[in-house]
């Protein structure tokens, strides 16, 4: 069995739901009736706890060729060395995992929740459609669902085009096993963002940290525009969504960006954090997760430097209207960006 080449992204959800979101600009959505996709949902974590024997979890490979060698071999918790086992071997010990107390439940229990992924399918077929539209090397046809364990949100499967989305991780922040989960990598403030309604905008972005080129980041604004392609990328192909579901902000996030974003930016030209080539610190002060943004403040917004990129990349869009969203993430001068995006709040 072939260990697939896929991109995995933990993307970690918001607090906020969509009826209390702030919205940003408006774009202009393209005619999505007229492109011809249609979105597969594979139930894969019904197949898997409703096997029997060894010999049913062997059909799994017929089944779902893609998927079922990721899940041993990248999903399913304590995966199976390559080539130590044959695949009677490998169903057997998946067989254990699965007849596992704790596993059998968390399977019954997102059950219960997830009994029909039908709207989620749909709003994902819509965003498939429009990727299609700005990436036609990338026609998204099939949805997966799964029970991780705790270990996966969301996955990007390169090499067979698809999203695969993992039930336990939007199970709701009220959710009666998170609170016993480790909190060294469950703290509060990721547990408070386990929501149903960010399952698409999360496969959008897990899509986008494959599609999007990783520029090497020498300086802030280097890594801050990146960050803004993504969101950028976002706002094109989720037009409807609230910008706090894009960037996983919780209640009030989007609002003090917007009130302080003059105060945001005075404090990184004026302690010269635009083209500090301190990546260590302007990675762990600006943009990595957690509750707030340091330099701020207890009361702040968190990844402050993905949101400034992302102000900063629309106001390029805004004075550069000919130019495409292809041409936006493929462009790797990301001082020329900051330069003609002519952004000062």
């Amino acid at each position: 069995m072939i260990k697939k080449r896929i991109v995995l992204h933990i993307i970690f959800l918001s607090l906020l739901s969509l009826s209390q979101s702030s919205c940003g600009p408006s774009y202009q959505d393209i005619d999505i009736d007229a492109i011809e996709l249609e979105m597969k949902l594979q139930r894969y974590e019904q197949a898997l706890f409703a096997t029997g024997s060894t010999e049913d979890l062997l059909e799994l490979n017929d089944k779902f060729p893609d998927f079922h060698p990721i899940y041993l071999y990248n999903i399913m918790p304590q995966p199976p060395h390559m080539g130590s086992m044959t695949e009677v071997d490998l169903a057997m010990e998946l067989r254990r995992y699965i007849s596992h107390p704790d596993p059998d439940s968390l399977f019954k229990l997102t059950q219960e929740k997830f009994d029909d992924l039908e709207r989620e399918r749909e709003e994902l077929e819509k965003a498939a459609k429009r990727i299609y539209h700005y990436f036609p090397d990338e026609k998204i046809e099939t949805m997966v669902s799964f029970v991780s364990s705790f270990e996966f949100a969301s996955i990007f499967i390169e090499e067979s085009k698809a999203f695969a989305l993992g039930l336990d991780m939007y199970m709701g922040r009220d959710f009666e096993i998170y609170p016993l989960l480790d909190p060294s990598r469950f703290p509060a403030y990721r547990v408070q963002k386990f929501e149903p309604y960010y399952m698409i905008p999360n496969a959008v972005k897990s899509f986008l940290y494959y599609k999007v080129p990783k520029v090497q980041s020498n300086s802030f604004i280097q890594e801050a525009i990146y960050e803004g392609k993504i969101l950028f990328a976002m706002d094109k192909l989720l037009p409807a969504t609230a910008d706090s579901l894009k960037i996983s902000y919780a209640k009030g996030q989007i609002e003090w960006c917007k009130a302080n974003e003059e105060n945001i930016w005075a404090y990184l030209v004026e302690n010269e954090v635009l083209f500090s080539s301190d990546k260590n610190a302007y990675i762990s002060k600006f943009f990595n997760d957690g509750p707030f943004t340091t330099p701020f403040g207890n009361e702040s917004s968190p990844r402050a430097g993905a949101w400034v990129g992302w102000q900063i990349v629309r106001s390029y869009m805004e004075r550069n209207p000919n130019t495409s969203l292809v041409e936006l993430i493929f462009n790797d001068d990301h001082d020329q960006i900051y330069r003609e995006s002519k952004y000062k709040p």
